[in-house]
């Protein structure tokens, strides 16, 4: 009965199978590769529809609160009452109105100024009043001096909203103007409910040129503004060091443990000012990758070793023969 020197054996069917091995390793890198680039543009694409999405509705925001604006702008009895400076008259002529706009329209902000640029009426604050808003009210502003009506998101005392001013005219002389701003806050749930994306406006209190209310969550210089997860969104900001951009970010982030594709994307206000940034997280499906990843790994293992003992049995016969 013939002897073999298993070692010599092992020998010469190791070299083939690792070559093998390596060939399918090489392959499955490739291949690693590959998944990876369609996984990023998969995820740019995705972020981009979320950030355009939520662009959508912030600019239909925009159309309907002007819209109320000009509504009011035009009412004889709220143009009487403003060039009086009568307060309680038009208070009682926009308290209905308001009250159901609020409650069903998500109507945060209304109420009227003056031609000397101070805030007459505030229906969301009627205690504040007559302060002087030319210095941080640039849609204001512009709405009175140009007499034109404007619309955009700008930051007030009442916080981030998407506002409509309307110019208030009787005889070709300016009463004052009327401003209606709608929360933010419900645009990001609809985006949220239509994508499973977590949305954050954040605000920067160096570029927003106004205080902003000490209650926001605030990391640094950066105070949120509206979101749609104020707890993700403080941490994140906490262990991801951010700042507004001027055009959109995308990358990948690992947050407690979960990756989420992340885009940041410029929050600029009625004047073109950059005031701070929107950002949106979706989580990605980790483990379903990884799984992918391991089984690929363990078919490039079990291929090198199903060759190894191919090639030692092909070895076997040879020297039989």
């Amino acid at each position: 009965m013939p002897t073999f020197d298993w070692k010599r054996l092992a020998a010469s069917a190791f070299a083939p199978a690792l070559l093998i091995a390596l060939i399918l390793g090489a392959m499955l890198f490739h291949q690693h590769e590959s998944v990876e680039r369609v996984a990023d543009r998969d995820r740019a694409a995705q972020m981009r529809l979320v950030g355009s999405l939520l662009d959508a509705n912030l600019d239909q925001a925009a159309k309907f609160s002007l819209a109320l604006a000009e509504t009011f702008a035009r009412n004889p009895q709220i143009r009487e009452a403003l060039a009086a400076g009568d307060r309680p008259r038009l208070e009682a002529l926009s308290k209905d109105a308001y009250q159901y706009l609020s409650r069903q329209a998500s109507v945060q902000i209304f109420g009227y100024h003056s031609p000397d640029l101070r805030y007459l009426l505030r229906m969301h604050r009627p205690d504040q009043h007559g302060d002087d808003i030319s210095g941080f009210r640039a849609m204001v502003v512009a709405a009175n001096r140009l007499r034109r009506s404007q619309t955009g998101v700008e930051i007030g005392i009442a916080g981030i909203g998407i506002r409509g001013v309307a110019p208030i005219e009787q005889g070709g002389a300016l009463l004052g103007s009327v401003e209606a701003g709608l929360d933010i806050r419900p645009m990001l749930e609809l985006v949220k409910t239509a994508t499973n994306t977590e949305i954050a406006v954040v605000a920067a209190t160096s570029l927003s040129g106004v205080a902003l209310d000490p209650k926001l969550a605030s990391v640094g210089d950066l105070s949120i503004m509206a979101t749609t997860n104020e707890a993700l969104f403080a941490r994140f900001l906490r262990a991801v060091p951010t700042r507004p951009v001027r055009d959109v970010e995308i990358s990948t982030r690992r947050l407690d443990g979960q990756s989420y594709g992340v885009m940041v994307q410029p929050l600029v206000d009625f004047s073109g000012r950059l005031i701070g940034m929107a950002i949106m997280m979706k989580e990605e499906p980790g483990s379903d990758w990884r799984r992918l990843m391991t089984e690929l790994w363990v078919i490039a293992l079990c291929g090198g070793i199903i060759a190894f003992v191919g090639f030692l049995v092909l070895a076997r016969r040879r020297r039989e023969a």
